[in-house]
């Protein structure tokens, strides 16, 4: 059977210019689950990321810890969704909904309790498939689509007992696991939100597809004895 082994990336710069750069945080934690991982005798035929920096900064930080460990490729396919284009496409129709939340638009980049709650409403319109009119926008049916091909790539390209590690984000685990465990559209988004930073999740392969075996585990991190060490954003 193939192990698949999926590590969310750190915590990225939430509030900067570029988010997609991993925080002080974030790197301290990519470097420890990348130390937890030697620990319990982890190996891998097979390292990759999306192409995300904070996605391949994470994969590059915990395979310095990583014995013997092969190069990082990259697949595009479990990049995470455009949160930008999504937010441009029915933040203005959240606004008008929820007048409320639309009041604290400043603090967006700045608060993540604010941010949280428009994007639970934001991405309830992108799973109905709420039309828009922002171009580029990939759809919640082909996000999905798109990392079911890359879950499925796994298993035909690459032995029965490889064992396969994969650097990505919350979506794209989140999709991983619903695919595994035929969760619905919305329970995916919940477990979306419920990644942690860091967090390692395993599916082992079968005749039909996939099985979960682990979700979300940061034993890595509570190891560090830091609170500040748990984070989801």
């Amino acid at each position: 059977m193939t192990q698949l082994i999926l590590i969310r990336h750190g915590q990225a710069s939430f509030g900067a210019a570029n988010y997609d750069r991993l925080s002080e945080t974030g790197e301290r934690q990519a470097r420890l689950v990348g130390r937890h991982l030697a620990a319990r005798g982890q190996k891998f035929d097979v390292l990759m990321a999306g192409d995300m920096q904070r996605q391949r900064r994470t994969g590059e930080l915990a395979r310095e810890s990583l014995p013997d460990a092969p190069e990082l490729a990259t697949d595009t396919d479990f990049n995470e969704y455009d949160a930008d284009a999504i937010f441009k496409a029915y933040v203005p129709r959240v606004f008008d909904e929820h007048p409320e939340l639309g009041e604290a638009r400043d603090q967006l980049k700045t608060d993540r309790r604010v941010f949280q709650k428009v994007f639970e409403k934001v991405t309830r319109h992108w799973l109905a498939g709420t039309p828009h009119d922002t171009p580029n926008c990939e759809s919640w049916v082909d996000f999905r689509a798109r990392v079911q091909r890359g879950l499925e790539r796994l298993r035909s390209d690459y032995p029965r007992d490889a064992r396969i590690g994969v650097f990505s984000s919350g979506g794209p685990i989140a999709v991983s696991i619903a695919t595994a465990t035929d969760a619905s559209h919305a329970k995916t988004i919940e477990l979306n939100w419920s990644v942690y930073n860091a967090a390692i999740s395993e599916l082992r392969s079968t005749r039909d597809g996939w099985r979960m075996l682990g979700f979300n585990d940061i034993a890595a991190l509570h190891a560090a004895d830091d609170a500040s060490l748990i984070t989801f954003r």
